[in-house]
């Protein structure tokens, strides 16, 4: 924890964009506000401000049931035994987390990131995480996965930009607009206080229409300090984040479904006999990294549902 005042944290500012190519068009891109709290600084960020608060209502708040196993009292020390039973090292460094605070008592993370990083890092100066956790929410079911991605290979681009790139294939039902017959690539990029992340999918469903691209996703964020400045100011351009991003959701769900985008089955309520019945469901780590690219560097993905 720094001096009193002074937060390691910082808040992320810019935009949404999804696009589906298939089986119908359909893009939209929004702004977007979402904290990147520093774990370390958990039982203190409620001091930013009185509008913010740490295990009780108020405007923005954090709850510790909202994230990774929460039997686990200490968030940070849930991440690194996560990681450390998924890659054998155990984070030393700053360790991470991306998402959207509770608005006035609610809160959906369609996934939220922990960035775990090596000891003497700066996140805010474009450091790149050794490790990164994606915790994934679905709805309407709010069923939980993990996919741990362990970075091996880092690219630096021309204009500065470190990248990180993973192929996987998917091991967890999030819409019922896509089917399980998916691969994934997630590429995160950092440049001093400046984030990317993109995110592919194509088809995996066969040999004549595998790598399709059927959607993509791209968030894109500059840092700030947190302060009780950035937070009231990000209080009044998000000021129900948590709201606007369940609204969208089903708002644009509506809209998908009226341009004839079919639902696929959730894979726990497929025929016994089917091969995706229950897909990902036992998952302990399994390692889904077996179907990526020769560009994809050597990033080991495994997966967890929790």
């Amino acid at each position: 924890m720094n001096a009193p005042g002074h937060y390691a944290s910082s808040w992320l500012s810019g935009t949404v964009r999804h696009r589906r190519y298939s089986p119908a068009g359909h893009e939209f891109r929004y702004h977007t506000g979402m904290l990147a709290l520093d774990l370390d600084e958990w039982s203190h960020f409620g001091d930013v401000s009185p509008l913010v608060s740490v295990g009780r209502f108020n405007w923005m708040s954090l709850r510790r049931r909202d994230y990774l196993d929460p039997e686990h009292p200490d968030l940070r020390q849930a991440v690194a035994d996560r990681v450390e039973r998924a890659t054998g090292w155990r984070p030393d460094g700053p360790v991470e987390l991306i998402t959207h605070p509770r608005y006035f008592g609610y809160v959906f993370n369609p996934v939220s990131f922990y960035f775990c990083y090596r000891a003497g890092d700066a996140p805010a100066e474009g450091a790149v995480p050794a490790v990164i956790l994606a915790q994934i929410t679905n709805t309407p079911w709010h069923q939980r996965h993990v996919y741990c991605l362990e970075v091996a290979d880092i690219t630096t681009t021309a204009q500065g930009w470190r990248t990180v790139k993973a192929d996987f294939a998917k091991r967890f039902h999030v819409s019922p607009f896509n089917p399980m017959d998916q691969d994934y690539r997630w590429t995160f990029s950092f440049r001093g206080p400046e984030l990317r992340i993109h995110m592919n999918v194509s088809s995996a469903d066969s040999e004549g229409d595998r790598g399709r691209k059927i959607f993509d996703a791209t968030l894109v964020v500059q840092r700030t300090p947190v302060t009780r400045r950035s937070v009231h100011q990000s209080l009044r351009q998000f000021p129900l984040e948590s709201f606007r991003v369940i609204a969208g959701i089903y708002w644009h769900a509506l809209k998908l479904r009226l341009k004839g985008v079919p639902f696929h089955t959730h894979p726990d309520k497929l025929p016994g006999d089917h091969p995706h019945r229950g897909l990902g469901r036992e998952d302990r780590g399994r390692d889904t990294t077996a179907n990526r690219s020769k560009d994809s560097g050597s990033t080991r993905i495994s997966s967890w549902r929790t």
